[in-house]
């Protein structure tokens, strides 16, 4: 099938020329950055639109790096349009912030990686998507553009529902803000899909910082089960105080499974995914407790 005429196409080269064509057209042009979100939708006409705005040439939402909040306190900053190539394989993103390199690996396939961006798969909000388990986990900040100035989120804010988030029509996600980690933190991320690089069934990412080898916090999300990204509070709650040990962090994969709620759907029942709670839960908490404690990259 192929997509319903369109009759405008622009690609902007600034941010100012971009959120000006927003302001004219509002719910009728679309946004591309790498299309592997709305080029398939537009194509199967679950969507259609009168004008596309390209914002490839957009230098200002290309950055990326480490920046400085204030004197001391790091953050990543990622520009909405940064592949998931790069988060996949930048030296920094792999060596302080793996828990996004781990969820990058699992998108699609190399063409998809190359050219799929951080910003078209957060605003897509697919609740079985890879990227914003992560961001959720590392309490990342999202910073929004219109012509009437800038709105500041936060990654809990920010998802509303089933493919739905506070962007509106008249504007557009620039950069996402993740905090510098903690002394002592490991990140982990990792899903259960049908065939490697499909929508997962069941993801799972954790954060821990420990001293001692006693928990001193946690985060954990799990996407693929609900419209949004579940974050698993009381799961949380079970690991703080406590010492780390293999049988812990089994207990609380079991603590996990019953906190979560799961229903069945075409691709699992919900008694397959109480497994997989468990199973996935087990090793992505072990797998950040080993990077908090130095062990792996």
């Amino acid at each position: 099938m192929y997509p319903a005429p369109i009759s405008e196409y622009y690609a902007p080269s600034s941010l100012e020329e971009c959120l000006e064509l927003l302001d004219q057209y509002g719910s009728q042009a679309k946004i591309v950055a790498g299309g592997q979100s709305v080029l398939p939708i537009l194509k199967l006409r679950m969507m259609e639109t009168s004008a596309v705005i390209d914002i490839n040439k957009v230098m200002e939402i290309q950055e990326f790096g480490e920046r400085f909040r204030e004197p001391g306190n790091r953050i990543l900053r990622i520009g909405a349009l940064t592949r998931h190539k790069t988060l996949a394989t930048h030296p920094l993103v792999l060596s302080k912030y793996p828990i996004i390199s781990d969820a990058a690996k699992y998108i699609g396939d190399v063409q998809i990686r190359n050219r799929g961006t951080i910003g078209g798969s957060l605003v897509h909000a697919d609740p079985a998507a890879d990227l914003p388990v992560p961001i959720l986990v590392l309490d990342g900040t999202f910073r929004i553009r219109s012509k009437e100035g800038e709105s500041i989120y936060s990654a809990e804010d920010f998802f509303l529902g089933l493919m739905t988030t506070v962007v509106e029509d008249n504007e557009l996600l620039v950069y996402i803000d993740i905090p510098s980690p903690e002394p002592g933190s490991g990140s982990a991320y990792s899903k259960h899909a049908v065939v490697f690089g499909d929508f997962s069934v069941i993801s799972v990412g954790a954060r821990v910082t420990l001293a001692d080898d006693i928990c001193q916090s946690s985060r954990i999300y799990v996407g693929g089960v609900n419209p949004r990204p579940q974050r698993a509070v009381d799961t949380e709650k079970f690991l703080v105080g406590k010492t780390v040990t293999t049988e812990l962090l089994q207990e609380a994969a079991d603590v996990l499974a019953q906190e979560i709620e799961v229903e069945s759907d075409m691709r699992a029942t919900a008694t397959y995914r109480k497994v997989l709670l468990k199973e996935y839960g087990v090793n992505v908490l072990s797998k950040a407790v080993r990077r908090a404690k130095g062990e792996i990259l």
